[in-house]
């Protein structure tokens, strides 16, 4: 497809959808969670929708919806990610359910990875979206992409990560003598490597995931919001993510992941973001693929010829591209 750069990924974002995102729109699904890659993903989509003009008239995540009744003419907005498939259900199924409640509405799904593991699910979920006359889905990668073309009716696009959308200024100077391993602790691990053996790198995850008495408060402050949002938000806030969220807030979330990688003078990630994030920086970067390809197939659609950008599915591969680098 020719990307040499990061401006012409975000060039191709604005050239896919600029002409079909409505001035009245809502946001949905958006993350109420700790994950920096989703936060980044949704300073993206706000970045996006900034440069039209447009904002969103609600957002919210799944958990804090109301299920209101929208005005027919109201265009429907579902945030991106890696979640549309089996592995994530209950986003999934939140999808599904806004498809069914609402079909009157123009719905747009930014751009998802597609996995299903039960071929079987994916045949009942095309079905579903097929009952909606007006639902555009964009897919992160040509994987996804071709298989929402083989078994869903409706329009499908191929578009980058909206992360890329993010305006973030690469610092001048950076000498930290540091390596970061940024290595997931959840179900997309891949187990094909001996993280272990890397021993010169600083082994962690997301920042927010990191210190365990952090997390343990976020989490109980996430159940909170997610049990009081409804009653006392929604009519009040055009912005019910996080509920009684004080002790989190989007951009001091993207702000901790931009400080995290900047610390770094070279990244081997396994997360998506994680590399991302690291190329928007100008980090150098070394991807590891996930447990399901999710990370290859993003890579090899848009990153393939990006400077500095490099993935790697097996131990032999990231020895060979670590040797490139000069020790730190």
């Amino acid at each position: 497809m020719g990307f040499k750069t990061l401006t012409d990924l975000k060039t191709e974002i604005h050239k896919q959808l600029a002409h079909k995102i409505q001035s009245d729109c809502v946001l949905l699904n958006t993350p109420d969670h700790i994950n920096i890659g989703d936060q980044l993903i949704w300073q993206g989509e706000l970045e996006f929708l900034n440069s039209l003009n447009i904002v969103p008239s609600y957002m919210t995540s799944h958990f804090n919806f109301d299920w209101r009744d929208l005005n027919k003419e109201t265009q429907i907005l579902l945030h991106g990610g890696g979640n549309f498939g089996d592995v994530w259900e209950g986003h999934n199924d939140f999808r599904l359910k806004i498809v069914e409640r609402y079909p009157n509405n123009a719905i747009l799904v930014f751009p998802q990875s597609v996995q299903y593991n039960d071929e079987r699910l994916i045949i009942r979920d095309a079905k579903k979206y097929a009952t909606h006359k007006n639902v555009t889905i964009c897919a992160r990668d040509k994987y996804s992409y071709d298989l929402l073309r083989k078994h869903f009716k409706n329009n499908i696009l191929l578009v980058p990560d909206m992360a890329f959308c993010l305006d973030i200024e690469k610092p001048s100077q950076r000498v930290n003598n540091r390596k970061l391993l940024l290595k997931r602790v959840d179900r997309e691990i891949s187990t094909g490597f001996k993280y272990n053996n890397y021993s010169d790198f600083e082994h962690k995850d997301w920042p927010t995931f990191n210190n365990s008495f952090f997390n343990f408060s976020h989490r109980v402050w996430e159940k909170i919001n997610r049990m009081f949002a409804k009653t006392f938000l929604s009519s009040r806030t055009k912005d019910t993510t996080f509920g009684l969220g004080v002790l989190r807030d989007r951009n001091w979330l993207v702000n901790e992941g931009i400080s995290f990688i900047l610390s770094y003078d070279l990244v081997v990630s396994t997360r998506l973001h994680g590399h991302i994030l690291a190329l928007l920086l100008g980090v150098p970067s070394i991807m590891i693929d996930n447990s399901y390809g999710k990370n290859r197939r993003f890579y090899e659609t848009w990153l393939k010829d990006i400077p500095d950008s490099q993935l790697v599915t097996n131990p032999n591969e990231l020895e060979a591209e670590l040797s490139k680098f000069v020790k730190i």
